[in-house]
């Protein structure tokens, strides 16, 4: 009797082992998934989507560690993060054979410098950041980084976007450097700069904290994700948007497949289904985002606007963040003086 229970235990435990789990775990950032979306892929397949969120990719980074490698499946990160996630074992590489709607992807995206190949990711969305502000609230113009970084052309209240790379891109950028400078002498500048900023500041806050603030007036100006401020314009029409004129960065977030993942097939079926051009649109007419599927363009409503799909001339004073790789800690130190003084 015991012999016979122990089997069917253990017949059960096998079968259990061969099954996908109908729950698929997505962590990423806030406000940046319609929840139609998700819903679609739940009706398809028949599973769950529990989605958790996070505002800053040190605290991404922070969940991961402490044990979210095995508690998620999928992880939309920012292009930066994808190779110190790859060396740190963190990633599946991807099996594109389960992707076919990688043809819908634009080549400039099929290939980033990031990841090269697109061993690891596939690009979601893309965007840019610069400065967002209040026009009714400004004392002056806002078209540089100076807004910020110089106290004689502070043009009102205004808050320090949480997020390293960003924040200290854009002090490099008003200084004419590259966002991805690791010259210790120009960090050394930057990390007065900042810290000369944070005084005048209201402080730090992630990109839909600072959407908000402008939103409800606390603040007057302060970094900003273009598509955070794009989609709140019908909130607030006297929301605006620049890319400053020493440039600015054009990012990319990325869908991963987490290694410790107990559903990478389910996972796989995802990433194809949020580069189906139905979908793809839906996503970025609903977050104000653009979209890195050229199949879906003509679907997009807002193709036309050059503050989503920036112009040449425009797109030639952005640059990508790098991947630093051990020439990140110069980044950490710098970060870390200024988050705790």
């Amino acid at each position: 009797m015991h012999r016979i229970w122990v089997v069917g235990l253990l017949a059960l435990l096998v079968a259990g082992c061969g099954q996908q789990k109908k729950e698929l775990r997505l962590l990423n950032w806030s406000d940046y998934m319609p929840r139609e979306v998700l819903s679609e892929f739940e009706k398809r397949e028949g599973v769950k989507v529990v989605e958790d969120t996070y505002d800053s990719p040190e605290a991404m980074l922070s969940k991961l560690q402490a044990g979210g490698d095995s508690e998620f499946d999928l992880l939309i990160t920012p292009d930066y993060t994808v190779g110190t996630l790859a060396r740190a074992g963190s990633l599946l590489e991807l099996d594109k054979s389960k992707i076919p709607n990688l043809q819908n992807l634009d080549p400039q995206f099929a290939d980033p410098a990031f990841d090269p190949g697109g061993k690891y990711s596939v690009v979601y969305q893309w965007g840019t950041t610069g400065l967002a502000y209040r026009e009714d609230l400004v004392s002056g113009p806002v078209e540089s980084w100076a807004v910020l970084f110089d106290p004689a052309k502070q043009v009102g209240r205004f808050l320090l976007l949480d997020e390293m790379r960003e924040m200290i891109g854009a002090a490099l950028k008003y200084k004419g450097e590259s966002v991805n400078t690791t010259d210790p002498a120009k960090l050394a500048e930057v990390q007065a700069l900042l810290l000369e900023a944070k005084r005048r500041s209201q402080g730090f806050a992630g990109g839909t904290s600072i959407r908000d603030r402008l939103i409800a007036g606390d603040i007057a100006v302060g970094p900003a994700y273009s598509g955070d401020i794009l989609a709140a314009q019908s909130e607030n029409p006297k929301l605006k948007y620049v890319i400053p004129v020493e440039g600015a960065t054009l990012w990319t977030d990325n869908l991963v497949i987490l290694k410790k993942s107990p559903n990478h097939e389910l996972a796989h079926k995802f990433i194809n289904f949020l580069l189906e051009p139905e979908i793809a649109a839906q996503i970025s007419n609903s977050i104000g985002y653009a979209t890195p599927v050229a199949a879906a363009m003509d679907k997009i409503e807002e193709r036309d606007n050059p503050l989503i799909y920036p112009t040449e001339e425009k797109r030639a004073r952005l640059e990508l963040l790098a991947d630093l790789g051990d020439q990140a800690d110069a980044f950490n130190k710098v970060w870390s003086e200024v988050k705790s003084r």
